[in-house]
């Protein structure tokens, strides 16, 4: 049976939701046994659109997941800045557009770096010492929302 965009894209959902899928083919043929006409193009389109991402999960078992939002994507990309933050950082104070995050000896380059390669859009660049790290952001009230988040990848 033929399916609406919608209905079958809150199917690939569905799916994702309960069962480890680690393939296009997997949802292909997971929507083709309960019925669904579908494409292999279709699966592709929909999970592009969907913004699905195939990545480890908490148990390092690569699987398909839908996109988070982006602070959120940031700090699960490899948990490496989430990891960073914990391990490195050791506060985070908003300064108007700007944000000051001191680390631990000898780790503001490395932290910086790690902010830098996260491509957070409204970071827009960082200036690293010994031990702390100036991150220059587009607002104020980004500032705020970001070390926010960078406060919560600390603990």
């Amino acid at each position: 049976m033929a399916l609406k965009k919608q209905e079958r894209q809150m199917m690939i959902l569905e799916i994702l939701a309960h069962d480890v899928i680690d393939s296009q083919e997997e949802i292909l043929h997971r929507l083709q046994e309960a019925g669904i006409a579908v494409t292999q193009a279709t699966v592709s389109r929909d999970i592009k659109e969907l913004r699905i991402v195939r990545q480890p999960d908490a148990k390092g078992q690569s699987r398909y997941q839908v996109m988070p939002d982006q602070m959120t994507m940031y700090a699960h990309e490899g948990n490496k800045i989430t990891q960073g933050f914990a391990d490195m950082a050791s506060s985070v104070v908003p300064i108007e557009f700007m944000i000051v995050v001191k680390t631990t000896q000898g780790n503001g380059n490395r932290l910086a770096a790690m902010i830098d390669d996260a491509d957070i859009p409204e970071v827009v660049g960082t200036l690293a010492g010994h031990n702390t790290i100036y991150v220059t952001t587009t607002s104020a009230s980004v500032a705020i929302d970001i070390a926010g988040q960078f406060n919560k990848w600390m603990q």
